[in-house]
């Protein structure tokens, strides 16, 4: 059998006063994916852990089964779906450009990212790739936009804090080693990530670009922000791991390195609009499944999207045009008996406009539809209704052995049938 694995991020939630303390999910008319919950098992994840506020990256690390390896960071695979080639040793930092002001010896983010102009950013980019480092070698690389990439060698470490505070409320911080991190390594990276900082921000101060900014009374771009130190990727093919030949369908730089990272086969696709986006990530998907690939893993931003704006109607709209991409996922994929079909999230993301929660550490629901699961009870695909199903409460590593379950490749037992310790029987 092959599978599919469509996962609709921050599609879960909290229960919202303005809904009628419902979820939007429980809010929403959702035909196609109540249908499917009819015709599931269902259950509910924590993607990382019961309360624990999982990143997007962390959340699909785990998802698509490596938990067991530690997460390099989600700058070096933006790096590498950006085609930066990295070496061992190498230590990659996200570079954010932004816009602060300076209120009682703090400084406070004001816009970030601070997006402009392309033909701004690439001049900025073009001033700041002239660094010329003290304590490790860099190199910079523009990822388009505000965002940049530094690769730090010669003996840095990932083992240092980020400046970037994420919530505008607090004021950006400094860059300090771990405190049980080993050696001078993390104090060295520390030291050069905040001078280039210090750096960076004298020579936006003078940079051309905002002079013109300036006098067409525009906002400053006036500071640098640092997060994410990562180390390059190094774990097994999802093929070696898993014994699926894959497909990732999914938009963005951070998807394409995550295809590239796990020897995944990348499609950048999508649409203009919430359900022609899902729609043709899924008709992509569908034809890879047809032409030979037996695993295809299909991404969708909306959902979450819908929740940073603070509104949880609008994230109930969101949600219902994505169901009318779901109908594909009824006629044609759960209606091949040779296709397990699975439908979760990877976090929830609240949509009632707090400040204080980005996402959150809930469970989310997730439904599996194939000819080998036990059909439950469970009549609506929400995060109440999933709860009681047959799959019960997992995390985010069970996924992966459940798909190799339902697809009847898992191995048997004390069985080995390979010389390596793989969980899935070799296929002829």
């Amino acid at each position: 059998m092959k599978a599919a694995l469509i996962i609709v991020d921050g599609m879960a939630d909290r229960s919202q006063e303005s809904l009628g303390r419902r979820t939007p999910l429980q809010a929403a008319v959702l035909p196609n994916l109540d249908r499917l919950a009819r015709i599931s098992a269902c259950g509910h994840m924590y993607p990382v852990g019961p309360g624990i506020c999982p990143s997007s990256d962390q959340a699909h690390w785990r998802i698509l089964g490596y938990g067991r390896h530690p997460f390099p960071g989600r700058a070096s695979i933006e790096a590498i779906g950006a085609g930066v080639e990295l070496s061992p040793g190498d230590v990659v930092v996200r570079v954010t450009l932004a816009t602060t002001m300076l209120e009682e010896n703090n400084r406070y983010i004001q816009v970030a990212p601070a997006y402009l102009p392309e033909d701004q950013a690439t001049a900025i980019f073009s001033s700041l790739v002239k660094y010329k480092p003290e304590y490790l070698e860099a190199r910079i690389h523009h990822m388009g936009g505000p965002f940049m990439v530094i690769v730090l060698s010669g003996g840095a470490s990932a083992e240092v804090t980020d400046s970037d505070p994420l919530f505008f409320r607090l004021p950006v911080r400094p860059i300090v080693a771990f405190t049980d991190a080993p050696g001078v390594e993390a104090e060295d990276t520390a030291s050069e990530l905040t001078r280039f900082t210090s750096w960076a921000a004298d020579v936006l101060e003078s940079h051309p670009v905002n002079a013109g900014r300036k006098e067409e009374r525009m906002t400053l771009v006036n500071h640098v922000l640092i997060k994410w130190p990562s180390v390059p990727p190094s774990v097994p093919s999802f093929s070696s791991a898993w014994g699926f030949d894959s497909v990732a369908v999914a938009s963005g730089v951070f998807y394409a390195g995550l295809a590239r990272a796990l020897g995944m086969r990348h499609i950048e696709a999508g649409a203009i609009g919430v359900a022609e986006d899902l729609g043709c990530k899924l008709d992509e998907a569908l034809g890879a499944l047809r032409n030979g690939c037996d695993f295809a893993f299909v991404h969708t931003k909306a959902a979450d999207e819908a929740s940073h704006t603070g509104r949880p109607r609008k994230k109930v709209r969101a949600l219902e045009e994505l169901d009318q991409a779901f109908e594909l996922v009824v006629e044609q994929f759960a209606r091949d008996p040779e296709l397990l079909t699975v439908v979760t999230a990877d976090h929830p993301s609240p949509s009632g406009g707090s400040e204080e929660v980005i996402h959150s550490g809930e469970s989310v629901p997730v439904v599996m539809v194939g000819r080998n699961v036990r059909v439950d009870q469970v009549e609506s695909f929400d995060e109440v209704s999933c709860a009681p199903g047959s799959i019960g409460l997992i995390g985010g590593d069970d996924i992966m052995p459940l798909i190799l379950n339902l697809t009847d490749r898992a191995t048997f037992g004390t069985s080995r049938l390979s010389a390596d310790d793989i969980p899935y029987r070799p296929q002829p």
